[in-house]
């Protein structure tokens, strides 16, 4: 009866006898959470605000103007909008 279960237990995949091949798993398996993950964070909001009338415009126009001051390129502005939008949120609705 235990004889079976001993067989089974011998047996490996092909896979996890390959040193090269576990290694070029975990490397692929890393970058594509990495990759994942930088569009998840980066590129893609995880809530937006809920209504227009969700947005606290006195922190939206006071944040506006502190930080578009500071912002010199296109792209240090678009942070900017991005920021000060998301602080000045207050009906979030979650993706």
């Amino acid at each position: 009866m235990s004889e079976p279960i001993g067989l089974e237990a011998g047996r490996r995949h092909w896979f996890y006898d390959s040193k090269a091949l576990v290694a070029l798993f975990c490397l692929l398996s890393m970058i594509v959470i990495g990759w994942q993950v930088s569009r998840f964070e980066g590129f893609e909001p995880i809530f937006t605000c809920g209504s227009r009338e969700g947005i606290d415009e006195e922190v939206f126009s006071s944040g506006m103007k502190a930080c578009m001051a500071d912002a010199q390129t296109q792209a240090a502005q678009a942070r900017c909008m991005h920021v000060v939008y998301v602080l000045a949120c207050t009906d979030e609705r979650w993706r």
